[in-house]
């Protein structure tokens, strides 16, 4: 009988002939040892400059995990409550509209708390919803918006559902950005930079290439189709508009070794969070009419406090076991991270479009089935 290792080898390398893939770096970790490592296929197509343990890749979504970390660092500290309302830290939040079916306003019921935050059911949209108050910003603030200007720009957009109703993925995060720098007195940058990336040795991790010594940032590229070839889309985080320069829901930069010390702090507990928190963490907080608008229930997975997390119930109303919990990013890579089996996953590739949901699910069995 074939090995996890010989197992997982195969599965990535079908995932990559079948999309064309330039390359992938793949990294499973137990006990804080490496027990897996695959680096295959280059990081530019022109160049053709291998992929190393230094290549660097836009992590896009992976970032809110950090995110929701890093804020959830301040609650232990008792600086909020999950079910506080937003309106108690930023007050242009206490009297919100919500845009109706039929194109209308009308007033919000339910005031936004940071709980709808961390679980995305705060009403607010993706960047799309918020493309002239993006021109906005970048008109009235010079051609970047701090986190701190964040507030009054959003809290000026109708909501578009009642708070606490439905989930919708979106730039809540970029809220929680705003209230840690508010309860912290930092720069969103400046807060992860001091409680997360120095503590863990993060050393290739940072919003920009300017911050970090090591420059070797992967080529970006996009799936057509099988019959067509990959398109180039150069280095640069293409999703973030350049008005968030500290992006919490998609601007960060790292690399596979540096996320997956990151992920390994939450297998082990205590260096970032402690146990209670991180569980807390991984609970899903979805009910109801939340559901309709995520797309991840029928793969028997839940919504905790910025990660995906595990349903464990037929019914799926509370979790039987936790399982892994993690979350995943705009090019493809896909992070989980398993306590209670000690073990965190960290599979990266830099190619828009060529997600696999099925491939995910099997990579998912193959190795916690057979570890």
């Amino acid at each position: 009988m074939a090995n996890f290792t010989d197992l997982l080898t195969v599965l990535l390398d079908e995932h990559m002939e079948e999309f064309g893939l330039p390359g992938y770096d793949c990294a499973v970790w137990r006990d804080g040892k490496e027990i897996y490592r695959r680096m295959v296929g280059v990081a530019d197509l022109a160049t053709g400059a291998p992929i190393t343990e230094s290549t660097l890749y836009n992590i896009y979504s992976n970032t809110k995990v950090i995110t929701c970390v890093a804020a959830l660092q301040l609650y232990e500290q008792g600086a909020f409550r999950l079910d506080d309302p937003l309106s108690l830290y930023f007050p242009v939040f206490t009297h919100m509209q919500v845009r109706t079916a039929d194109g209308g306003l009308t007033d919000a019921k339910n005031p936004i708390t940071i709980r709808d935050l961390f679980r995305m059911s705060a009403g607010i949209g993706d960047g799309d919803d918020y493309k002239e108050m993006g021109m906005r910003f970048y008109m009235e603030t010079g051609g970047a918006c701090p986190s701190a200007k964040l507030p009054e720009y959003l809290a000026a957009c109708p909501l578009l559902f009642e708070p606490g109703t439905q989930f919708r993925y979106g730039i809540c995060h970029e809220m929680l950005a705003a209230l840690i720098e508010k309860l912290s007195g930092q720069s969103f940058g400046e807060y992860l930079k001091e409680h997360i990336f120095q503590p863990l040795d993060m050393k290739d991790t940072a919003f920009s290439l300017d911050a970090l010594e090591n420059k070797s940032l992967a080529n970006q590229y996009r799936y057509n189709g099988a019959a067509q070839p990959l398109t180039e889309c150069g280095a640069a985080n293409c999703l973030i508009p350049p008005i968030l320069r500290e992006s919490a829901s998609g601007g960060l930069i790292s690399s596979v070794n540096d996320y997956m010390r990151f992920q390994q702090a939450l297998v082990c507990g205590e260096q970032l969070l402690r146990r209670e928190t991180i569980d807390l963490m991984r609970v899903d907080q979805l009910h109801g009419t939340m559901r309709d608008g995520y797309g991840y229930t029928h793969l028997g997975m839940g919504y905790g406090l910025g990660v995906r997390t595990a349903l464990g119930s037929a019914a799926g109303d509370a979790p039987a076991s936790f399982g892994p919990f993690g979350w995943g990013g705009a090019t493809g890579s896909y992070g989980a991270i398993d306590p209670e089996n000690r073990l965190c996953v960290f599979y990266m590739q830099h190619v828009f479009g060529a997600d696999d949901v099925r491939m995910i699910e099997r990579f998912r069995d193959v190795i916690f089935a057979n570890l």
